[in-house]
């Protein structure tokens, strides 16, 4: 019962990598947003 299938991991790995590059490139985005509103201030 313990034994957790490969395809579930496979499954749940590929989610894990989706969700990390979408919070990256968001993150990266926000970065980005903030600088450049940095540098506009007088």
């Amino acid at each position: 019962m313990n034994q957790v299938p490969l395809i579930d991991i496979f499954h749940l790995s590929a989610m894990a990598i989706t969700v990390g590059c979408f919070l990256f490139i968001s993150a990266k985005r926000v970065i980005e947003l903030s600088s450049k509103s940095d540098i506009e201030k007088p």
